[in-house]
This record gives structure tokens, sequence and C-alpha cells, in this order.
């Protein structure tokens, strides 16, 4: 397999942008992404906003990063990833996988060489994805084919795995395939939190890290899409609470409060961060009347709070 002779400049990028993630969370705006790394006392980009496929001009034979984006109302993306039960695959740009930037992905995939991913989850915001892989080329669809290793993990030079390479095609299968799945709920946070103005919808509780994305219906129903819908924006303590069946909405979004917490006496957190809340409305909803918790789901989930409660 043939070296990589830019392998310093995407463990640069790599680190830095662990480093991001791990201190932003798991969306980056853009212009978080715009600011780009350090390497060798310049400052380099991790992906362009005009181009999907890129490489900062120090890099000599393939690229950094892929992106895929969300266009805003009335645009088109240039760059996307068609529809895949087990992974991503990568359309062209342009028809000729001779050009430019194409040329510059099957030589990643010669080279076996990591790359980032940023997908788009919103317009302006990216789920980044990294290490993934050029697998494969498709001349009919005019697309590549985008496996990941294990997300987050220290990338190693190509020709340094002592894996069958059958078995690592396996595990980047498998690895996928996961890390789609993860990419679906993240962006469900991220609609969620947004449709809810980044707060609580009991208590308006506005720390967007101390917020999750609680489906009412789970995930494993077959209804329970991650759709915001079929979601609610909930701190902490209400998201627990509410998986736990101590706390309850009524399809009127009426909040009640499981009657064995209701007899209990404690301190400021179980009375006013829970008790307090009992027959009280949700705090705030969605704008947005399509984007609000469906009655259906929110009656079902009830009637479960209810045989819960009473049981």
């Amino acid at each position: 397999m043939p070296q990589d002779p830019d392998w310093p400049i995407r463990v640069a990028a790599i680190n830095a942008l662990q480093e991001r993630v791990r201190r932003l969370g798991d969306v980056l705006p853009w212009d978080v992404i715009d600011a780009g790394f350090s390497f060798q006392g310049e400052t380099l980009h991790f992906a362009n906003r005009a181009r999907g496929i890129f490489w900062p001009r120090q890099m000599r034979e393939s690229a950094l990063s892929i992106k895929t984006t969300v266009p805003r109302q009335g645009r088109e993306a240039r760059y996307d990833d068609l529809p895949s039960d087990e992974g991503f695959d990568y359309r062209f740009q342009g028809e000729d996988v001779e050009g430019r930037d194409n040329r510059r992905l099957v030589r990643a995939m010669e080279m076996d060489a990591p790359l980032i991913y940023f997908y788009g989850i919103e317009p302006g915001i990216y789920a980044p994805i990294w290490p993934v892989y050029i697998s494969g080329v498709d001349l009919t669809t005019k697309s590549f084919t985008v496996s990941s290793g294990s997300p987050g993990s220290q990338v190693r030079a190509p020709g340094s795995y002592v894996a069958d390479p059958k078995l690592l095609t396996l595990e980047r299968r498998y690895t996928t395939v996961e890390v789609k799945k993860r990419l679906h709920q993240v962006a469900f946070r991220q609609h969620v939190l947004h449709a809810y103005e980044q707060r609580c919808a009991v208590c308006r509780f506005p720390r967007r890290e101390l917020l999750d994305a609680a489906h009412i219906l789970p995930d494993r129903d077959v209804r329970g899409r991650p759709e915001v819908a079929n979601g609610l924006s909930l701190c902490k303590l209400h998201h627990g609470a509410f998986d736990a069946d101590l706390m309850g909405i009524r399809p009127d979004g009426i909040i009640e409060i499981a009657q064995r917490l209701m007899a209990e006496h404690d301190g400021p957190t179980l009375e006013h961060g829970l008790k307090g809340f009992a027959g009280k409305p949700l705090g705030i909803l969605p704008l947005h009347p399509a984007q609000r918790p469906r009655p259906e789901y929110l009656e079902e989930r009830y009637a479960l709070f209810r045989r819960t409660r009473d049981s």
C-alpha cells in the first residue's frame, strides 16, 4: 500500500477536531470549522464552504475532508450522500471520476488514508465524523462508498493494521452502520432543541449541555421515528423522571407527577423541581404546529404512565 505523504497534516487536523468536539459537543457551527487548525506555524482549513471535497494547498496527493450540507431554503446542495441502508454513498463532484476533486478521493482510497466527514445537520451546522475511508467507487451511480472507523479512535497510518483485510472491511462496515444510527440521534437532538429554543419543555432551563431530546414513543417502537413531533426537549432531571414514568404528560400538555413521589417529602429538588410542576402546562412548545408533540403519541405514552402510576 502506498505511503501517505500528507500524514502529518491529517494527524494535526484530527487532533484539533477531537479537541473542539470534546469542548463544544457533537455538532459544530460553520464558524468553528472555518477557523481551521494550526500546523507548523500556519493556520490550515478543515473544509471549504463551497467545496465538498477539500484539501489545504499544502497537501500533495489526496483530500483531507468531505462535506455534505443542508442548504438554506431555495438553494441546492452541490454535494450529497445517497440513501443507503449500510453507510454513506458520496456523490462525485461533476460526472467524471478523473475530475480534480474526485481524483483526490480515489487517491485516498488507494492509500487507505483517513478523512474527516462534516455531515450537515442543519444549515451551517455539522456533525463531524472521523476517521472515514473511501472503500469503493461506483461509476454507475457516480458515487464513492464511505466507511467509518471507530469514532474518536486514534487513527493509524495506512499499512499499520495487523488485522486481516477482510476482517477490517467487516469491522468498518459494522462501525459505519452504528455511526449512521448515532447521526440520526445527533440530528434528532439538534432539531428538537432548536424547536424548543434550547430550553427544557417543563422548567425552561436554558443550558444546552444539560438538555436531552427525549422520545415520546421509544425509538424501538416502529412509530418512534427521530422526528421533532416525537420528541421533547427536557433537562436531565425531567428526562430521567419522564423515562422512569415518575412524570407524565397528558395529551393536553398538562404535567402529572406519580403519586409515590407526591407522597414523599424531601429537599427543594423534589419539592420544587418535580412536585412543583404537578398540574401545570408545559413551559414551552415549538412555534411551528407541525413540530409540537403529536397528541396520539402523548396519549399512548400517558397511558403507560397511568398504568405504572396505578400499579
